[in-house]
């Protein structure tokens, strides 16, 4: 049997010796420098945080699922779990503390980050190399889209710690994975899928990586039986970590809404209460071929190819348009044979490039949203070495080219921004209600379009809150989800008022009347949102058809 030759050097994600003292002091400090960070960038105040990350978690920790319907629009089916951690941190602490401990927390990728550049790159000098592995760590948390969600709750910088932490195994124990005995290749692989299947359940776009994770593997090296072998394994890991983490959502939206992804791929799940579509959102996923192989620097050049908001950063092009041309010129002339003229260990390239390019692959096919790729963005500084180190040059002239390609991207970084405030608040939610009626059974129904869930939890436990229009369904559309929603709304026989950005009124007015509704205008009174300016107001209903009441 063909045995795989494997390079005798350790593989370590923190250096012995000299360079060890120094390496633990960065990865004790950086986190924390991340927090601060946050606290300087400001307060974040972005439009998911306003829609579905705060009451999403607040409707989870008080036990509101039963109470509400819809308040968050479409994610409100989406699992609270990611949310609850900072949740009930910040109801508990101030603004300022909630936000340097998410971003210390987010601080963490560094740690990774350095760990896989530590464990793949070839140096002889144990403090030149940990002073690289600093530069390209500081460097993958600090671009256009990473630094933007330093400090918020969009959590894309939350799933990849599982991201890393599972390349991270597959890289520190690829020996075993590829020589070792059988049962305990298989048991790293499966530990290996853990982390990241993990995350998946916690925010499902990071699919993506999963699939990376899984199919680098299979393409990377080693005898093909045993490839099958520890991709099959790593996947079984990743529906172990998926299963703990989504399980329990998924059960509850299975047994509520008749599918456990509700309401995305309900042309497999068919529930009654939404259309038999995917549901996703494919505003920007592009349709020729010719878009999608430009597409780094199309959306490069316009980020709103990609999102909402502006920012530049030119990593992934730089890597898109490197790696296939080092590739292609190191067909042509040969590689760098030599172990001293290597810049990283072989198999550790391989599977993190094999890992970014599938994710790539999978992300342009399914989502196209430049935040579900900022692991990639994330680790593209350490890719492009990797990239500059097939080229059949000489070491120092790579070691010129290294430099200059991430000095490149260095220079042109314009961080983008979600909203966020001008001033720090005492608490990272806080709104100012009217007085209600005291000890009444009351329902507030919500329209519009706008995020505005968050200040639900500023009004009273035992208030009900029904969306009756949204960004999911509104009031006109055939949705089996109407039928749900006028159930609700027929079935309490308590007081009744609207909640709605005075703006967005008319909306309002011609989504009541589907449910025999109209506002008293001069009854509203301002709801204030110190979070976001939205100009809320609480309105008094009445019925524009009374139900009459029989003895």
């Amino acid at each position: 049997m063909a045995r795989f030759a494997l390079d005798s050097m350790d593989v370590r994600v923190l250096p012995q010796g000299r360079g060890r003292a120094l390496a633990l002091a960065i990865l004790f400090l950086a986190p924390l420098a991340f927090g601060a960070l946050a606290l300087f960038l400001g307060q974040d105040a972005n439009w998911d945080l306003r829609n579905y990350h705060w009451y999403n978690a607040y409707a989870l920790v008080n036990q509101r699922y039963a109470l509400d319907l819809l308040p968050s629009q479409t994610p409100f089916f989406y699992n609270p779990a990611l949310d609850v951690p900072f949740y009930l941190l910040a109801t508990h602490v101030s603004a300022r503390v909630a936000g340097f401990v998410l971003g210390t927390v987010q601080g963490l990728n560094f740690v990774l980050l350095f760990m896989l550049a530590h464990a793949s790159l070839r140096l002889s000098n144990p403090r030149q190399k940990v002073w690289a592995c600093t530069l390209l760590a500081a460097l993958g948390m600090l671009g256009g889209g990473g630094i933007a969600q330093i400090g918020t709750v969009f959590y894309d910088n939350i799933t990849s710690l599982g991201v890393f932490a599972s390349a991270l195994l597959v890289v520190r124990h690829y020996r075993t994975l590829l020589t070792g005995p059988w049962r305990q290749a298989a048991g790293w692989a499966l530990l290996s899928g853990v982390p990241a299947g993990a995350m998946m359940g916690l925010k499902l776009p990071s699919v993506l990586f999963c699939v990376g994770l899984c199919c680098a593997l299979v393409l990377a090296a080693g005898p093909w039986r045993r490839r099958i072998l520890l991709g099959f394994m790593f996947g079984v890991g990743v529906l172990a970590g998926l299963t703990v983490t989504l399980g329990p959502w998924a059960f509850y939206l299975q047994t509520h809404y008749g599918s456990p992804l509700f309401p995305y791929f309900n042309e497999v799940f068919k529930s009654p209460l939404a259309p038999l579509t995917s549901a996703r959102d494919v505003q920007f996923v592009p349709t020729s071929w010719a878009d999608r192989l430009a597409f780094p620097f199309a959306f490069t050049a316009n980020p709103l190819e990609v999102g909402e908001i502006p920012w530049r950063d030119w990593r992934l092009p730089i890597l898109y348009a490197l790696l296939p041309a080092a590739l292609v010129l190191r067909l042509l002339f040969g590689r760098n044979t030599s172990r001293d003229d290597q810049v990283a260990e072989p198999f550790v390239a391989r599977y993190l490039l094999w890992t970014a390019a599938v994710s790539y692959a999978v992300w342009l096919l399914m989502f196209a949203i430049y935040r579900y790729a900022i692991p990639l963005e994330m680790l593209a500084p350490l890719l492009i070495v990797f990239a500059i180190g097939y080229l059949p040059l000489r070491l120092p002239f790579r070691g010129m080219l290294i430099g200059f390609a991430l000095g490149v991207v260095i220079a042109v970084i314009q961080p983008g921004t979600w909203g966020r405030l001008p001033s720090w608040l005492d608490h990272t939610v806080e709104a100012e209600i009217p007085a209600l009626p005291q000890d009444a059974d009351l329902m507030v129904l919500m329209a519009g379009f706008e995020p505005y869930s968050h200040v639900v939890s500023a009004f009273p436990p035992q208030v009900k809150f029904v969306r009756i229009q949204s960004n999911f369904a509104s009031p006109d559309q055939d949705k089996g989800i109407n039928r749900m929603l006028h159930e609700r709304v027929a079935a309490h026989r308590g007081i009744f008022k609207l909640l709605i950005p005075n703006w967005q009124r008319d909306l309002a007015t011609a989504a009541l009347k589907f449910y025999d509704f109209k506002i008293l205008p001069q009854s509203c009174q301002a709801v204030a949102d110190h979070l976001y300016d939205t100009k809320l107001e609480l309105c008094d209903l009445a019925r524009t058809n009374p139900v009459v009441k029989h003895d």
